[in-house]
């Protein structure tokens, strides 16, 4: 046969190399090509002893007579597959040792799919068969029975096992379920077939199983037996290794144990018997594990040597009074074990009496019911305190806030509320995750418990609000001060979701007994005085003020009116175009959300936008937006007049939500739209907040056709590295830099730079916020392709923009 190309020859050669198992590599005539190190050390022969020769030429052919034995098939069969799981003993001469081995062959073709060569990998795996013979050897000569389950059925057993049921041969036991070899049903009721799999369900899930079962004979004779399953694993595959007892003589003993057995030797609860001075005189192994001690460490000892000294005197007093009279009591008492650990427990003590009346012993059960209170105190925790800071919860705060106001009353000392919450932490929960504003929460809680004294109250009343109760002030400066202090406090640096963070808290303060004389009172003026701060910039504290609670109850109103006001129709759109830069032409409108309501008026989106956010509607207003946006483009296409295409923005709630494709589809096939009219605009703080999600919404969405835009690119902190991954067709600059680039070189040169980004990105530009002249010019000397803002017409009706398109049909 013709050689091997050098080429390929030099690649296998380096492929045999690096392996770190033995190997070889064999020619189609037969040669040894390649011998690694180690299959050298495996063997014991050297590679230039065997490199270049034939197999039928080496001093010990037995390693590669696999790979040559198939080679002569290769030469029969091109085409033919290797043969699968080699495996055999070996005498390694030069090593004077035999090892089994597990062979592998693999033949390389060339890119004609003809063999070349033959590449034989070999595996020491004697030690796994010498400890598969030890098993077997074991499980061959066990005296118990022995059988081995796979796929629930049993595939092997030892002659003990056909000795026991009394079967002439194996064969008639193996390949049957372990309910055929049983009676129809088990003891407690439940049929054999049922219960061997609930039995076999339990072993694979614990490791380890051990049960009773009643086994049938050949003869048809049952007998109990006891019964273990061990998980184990054959050749990669999952089994049971099952043992047989049979007990059948100890069941006896055992029934006739029970019959002349007493509650306290089968009680499951621990039992203590003293003599009529009140000496212990017998325990059961309950009693031992309960408390440690022996029988010999208590044998003639008062039980007060258990007590841990918690139970109260008046307990005791109750528990004798009992005993001498209606000669019962139970109730709780406080012990000590052996090893110092206090423990409660539930006890029952009675008093038996002789015919006389005479009291011959007292006789305690008790039962362990440490777990029991532990899950009380876990209960009651959680029931008054936060889960993720552990700081007091509402319910909590209120009833120790009513305490504190009894207190201050009848001390004659002023208290002070303060609320607290975090300015823009919304932001770190929608740009970093819910983890890591958890762990800005956690540590707010850490700094709010070492601020403030252990007189003082701490609670988290939900997502970033927190409650301090101030107890004895004696003047508002000494608040103001706190505060201050909590304010530098909360503002120092965060460590969370792998950055540092900066936040700052809005604080307001309510006081007792200026401003209210219930708790609800104070942490609604608190609440109110809250929000003034924020209302006054954030990052500051306010006293609460009369004139505050129109304000808070001003917000109230605006959110009930929020959610009412998409069923109740008030939004509307306005649109707003967006022209080609160079020659003034209409290429799109933007969809501008308006609120109207009926009592104030043209609400502010900078109002309701992050109150709905907040509220959690924000979703389903956009999907109103979207679908509203899209019936407006089909009427006036269908009309001939306005734009091609039409811009909706999308919040940070809609992308994340994986049914957005879906409804962008749903909306424009109901308005029969084409994919490319529809404009979906991202903020670049949106597409940044979770990039891989966002990247695979905006994925599924380009698939659909529909045009993606960044929106107010500039302001947010993307990364190129992730925004050349967002398949968008455009970039929008934000207003911001467009409205001082006349007079602020900063924002011309960032305008100037974003422009050439988009280009180099093959991204069409826009830009927001134009409104002079001079703006225009120099964003077309920058190569800006779409140009937005109110020198090209301001945000405007639907039915403002048909008119006018109709009176002048190529007016923007």
């Amino acid at each position: 046969m013709p050689s091997l190309a050098a080429d390929f020859l030099s690649d296998a050669l380096q492929l045999v190399a690096q392996l770190r198992g033995p190997a070889l590599l064999l020619d189609l005539e037969g040669r040894v090509r390649a011998w690694n190190a180690a299959l050298e050390t495996l063997s014991g022969e050297s590679a230039s002893a065997v490199l270049g020769r034939r197999v039928a030429e080496l001093a010990d052919p037995s390693l590669p007579a696999a790979a040559e034995a198939w080679r002569r098939r290769l030469l029969e069969d091109a085409q033919a597959a290797p043969p699968e799981d080699l495996r055999c003993w070996f005498f390694l001469p030069r090593r004077r040792l035999e090892r089994f081995l597990l062979i592998e062959l693999s033949t390389l073709r060339d890119g004609a799919g003809r063999p070349c060569a033959l590449l034989q990998t070999l595996a020491d795996i004697t030690r796994h068969e010498q400890a598969n013979q030890r098993f077997q050897r074991i499980f061959e000569s066990s005296p118990d029975p022995v059988w081995i389950i796979e796929n629930n059925t049993f595939v092997n057993c030892n002659d003990a096992a056909v000795a026991m049921l009394g079967y002439a041969s194996r064969d008639a036991l193996l390949n049957t379920h372990p309910s055929e070899l049983s009676p129809s049903h088990q003891p407690c009721g439940l049929d054999s077939f049922s219960k061997a799999e609930q039995m076999m369900a339990l072993a694979t899930a614990h490791g380890l199983h051990r049960f009773e079962w009643v086994h049938k004979r050949a003869d048809g004779s049952l007998f109990d037996a006891e019964v273990t399953l061990s998980r184990m694993e054959i050749g990669g595959r999952h089994a049971i290794y099952c043992t047989w007892r049979d007990i059948t003589e100890r069941k006896r003993a055992e029934a006739t144990v029970r019959l002349y057995a007493t509650v306290f030797q089968h009680s499951g609860e621990a039992i203590l018997i003293t003599d009529a001075d009140n000496r212990i005189v017998a325990i059961n192994d309950a009693m031992v594990r309960m408390t440690g001690y022996t029988m010999d460490e208590l044998r003639g000892q008062n039980p007060r040597l258990l007590s841990a000294g918690q139970t109260p005197t008046q307990t005791y007093e109750a528990l004798w009074t009992a005993l001498r009279g209606p000669g019962y009591w139970q109730g709780e008492l406080w012990d000590r074990r052996k090893d110092g650990t206090v423990f409660a427990k539930w006890a029952a003590i009675s008093a038996c009496t002789d015919r006389d009346g005479r009291v011959q012993n007292y006789v305690a059960s008790y039962t362990d019911i440490s777990e029991r209170k532990e899950a009380e105190a876990r209960i009651h925790y959680q029931a008054s305190h936060d889960a993720l800071t552990g700081l007091l919860n509402r319910h909590s705060l209120e009833l120790r806030l009513e305490q504190a106001l009894a207190s201050a009353n009848r001390q004659g000392h002023e208290l002070a509320v303060v609320f607290l919450d975090l300015d823009r932490f919304k932001t770190i929960n929608d740009s970093l995750g819910h983890h890591a504003g958890d762990q800005v929460l956690v540590e707010v809680a850490r700094r709010l418990r070492g601020l403030l004294r252990e007189a003082d109250i701490v609670a988290r009343l939900g997502g970033d609000e927190f409650i301090a109760v101030l107890s004895e002030i004696e003047h508002r400066d000494a608040t103001t001060l706190v505060c201050e202090k909590l304010r530098e406090t909360l503002s120092e640096p965060y460590e969370a979701g792998g950055r540092t963070l900066t936040l700052t808290p809005s604080i307001g303060v309510s006081r007792y007994p200026h401003d209210a004389g219930t708790p609800e009172g104070l942490m609604r003026q608190a609440d109110a005085a809250m929000y003034h701060a924020k209302a006054s910039g954030r990052n500051n504290t306010q006293f609460y003020r009369p004139e505050l609670t129109d304000s808070g109850t001003e917000r109230l109103e605006l959110e009930r009116d929020l959610r009412r006001a998409l069923a109740a129709r008030q939004f509307e759109l306005h649109y707003q175009p967006l022209v080609q830069a160079d020659d003034g032409r209409l290429q799109g409108m933007e969809a501008l959300l308006r609120w109207h309501h009926p009592q104030r008026g043209l609400v502010s989106p900078l109002d309701f936008i992050p109150l709905a956010e907040e509220l959690g509607c924000i979703e389903s207003i956009g999907a109103w937006v979207l679908d509203e946006a899209c019936r407006q483009l089909a009427g006036w296409r269908q009309a001939g007049v306005g734009p091609q295409r039409i811009g909706v923005n999308v919040s940070v709630h809609q992308l994340r939500s994986t049914g957005l494709p879906g409804h962008v589809q749903l909306c424009l096939q109901r308005h029969g739209l084409p994919a490319d009219g529809l404009v979906l605009e991202i903020t670049e703080s949106a597409a940044m907040a979770q990039p891989e999600q966002s990247i695979r919404c905006l994925q599924a969405l380009r698939v659909l056709g529909v045009n993606l835009s960044i929106d107010d690119f500039g302001t947010g902190y993307s990364s190129l590295a992730y925004l050349k991954l967002l398949p968008i067709q455009s970039l929008k600059l934000d207003r911001s830099f467009v409205r001082d680039l006349e007079r602020d070189d900063n924002d011309a040169a960032i305008c100037a730079a974003t422009l050439a980004l988009a280009r180099t990105l093959g991204l069409r530009s826009v830009a927001e916020g134009v409104e002079t002249e001079g703006q225009r010019r120099f964003l077309v000397a920058q190569g800006c392709t779409l140009l937005q803002g109110y020198l090209f017409g301001r945000p405007e009706p639907a039915a403002h923009w048909t008119a006018r398109w109709r009176a002048a049909p190529d007016a923007a």
